[in-house]
């Protein structure tokens, strides 16, 4: 047998019936049995299995599982109360196809709270600052994402005003409660309406070029191109993308400008980081091939920059749910402020 193609390899409906609790003590012995449940291979390692943890998610808890003669896996544990924001039957069978693919990480199976993934051997994540380095690789990258087919109906708009809605109806103690009501989130999603109907009304009919029809086209979008879900290879320098968790069919250029505002990276400085309209254009350019002339290109960017608001309140609204909910050591509430600074920011125009 395959040492990776166990009876749960590719099946996103078959779910191993056990939780893992990383709140009791054998939290090392839980994952290994996980592991051997899904992947043959991994029967019997015991002691000389090493677990690590790997850092820099702020939605999941994830774990290196590594032992002599063993194909490295990754165990990823869903965050608490997470489905409020994620749809994990979608998510899972989204993953299993991409990694039919070859463009996720190999799906190994799930179990009732997490997921059992390949581990991409010689590959890092980026760093903020690196991410204008690899933007050709990325957009060519991002570019063969779009073009996988997926039938779910295109959900961006819903997911924005639904996510919103929780994020004004929370409630908060202390110190929470203060800064909560200082978001004025109200303002916010009066804002998001006027930008959906524009959207409806003006950007959509306009797209009458090549660019602009490329743009508004929905495509299988990641939605969460941050820095640290970008992997280089070490030494072939090749790009591959992971977690496609909030993954969704989206206008492409709302995906591009989510990984436009993710340069900022969790600090989300825009003035400092924001890549500015030469950049963006770039990367647009890349993104779309050499077909498309230059007036084309810069329809698709005109639709990209559109999109940079809402996606600031994407990530300002969903914080606030996190904020609620979340036991991961992050400031979300902190993260919304400052997602809802940089929408005051870009408002008044783009660098």
């Amino acid at each position: 047998m395959d040492p990776l193609n166990g009876p749960y390899r590719d099946d996103a409906s078959h779910i191993l019936p056990v939780w893992v609790d990383l709140d009791q003590g054998d939290r090392d012995a839980q994952l290994l049995a996980v592991a051997a449940a899904i992947v043959p291979a991994w029967e019997g390692a015991g002691a000389e299995a090493e677990v690590d943890v790997i850092g820099g998610g702020i939605t999941n808890a994830l774990f290196r599982l590594q032992a002599p003669g063993r194909p490295p896996i990754l165990v990823r544990i869903y965050g608490p109360k997470t489905e409020v924001v994620i749809d994990r039957e979608r998510e899972n069978r989204l993953f299993a196809r991409l990694s039919g693919f070859g463009q996720a990480p190999p799906y190994l199976g799930r179990f009732e709270n997490g997921r059992v993934e390949g581990f991409l051997e010689g590959f890092r994540a980026l760093e903020p600052h690196e991410m204008g380095q690899h933007a050709a690789s990325t957009a060519r990258k991002l570019a063969e994402l779009h073009a996988i087919q997926w039938d779910d109906p295109p959900s961006t708009w819903d997911t924005l005003r639904r996510w919103m809605k929780l994020a004004q109806g929370l409630s908060f103690a202390g110190a929470d409660a203060a800064r909560h009501a200082d978001l004025k989130l109200s303002r916010y999603a009066a804002a998001l309406e006027d930008l959906e109907a524009r959207w409806r009304a003006e950007i959509v009919p306009g797209a009458a070029g090549a660019g602009g029809m490329a743009a508004v086209a929905p495509v299988l979008a990641h939605n969460d191109l941050l820095s640290g879900n970008i992997l280089v290879h070490e030494v072939t320098r090749e790009v591959r993308f992971i977690d496609f968790e909030y993954g969704a069919r989206a206008p492409a250029a709302f995906d591009v400008a989510n990984h436009f505002c993710e340069y900022a990276g969790f600090d989300s400085d825009f003035v400092a980081h924001f890549p500015r309209r030469s950049a963006r254009r770039a990367f647009c350019r890349h993104y779309l091939g050499p077909g498309l002339t230059d007036p084309d290109v810069d329809e698709f960017c005109d639709v990209v920059d559109f999109f940079v608001l809402p996606n600031h309140l994407w990530w300002g609204s969903w914080a606030v749910v996190q904020a609620a909910h979340s036991p991961i050591d992050f400031d979300f509430m902190e993260y919304a402020r400052l997602r809802l600074v940089g929408f005051d920011l870009h408002q008044n125009g783009l660098p």
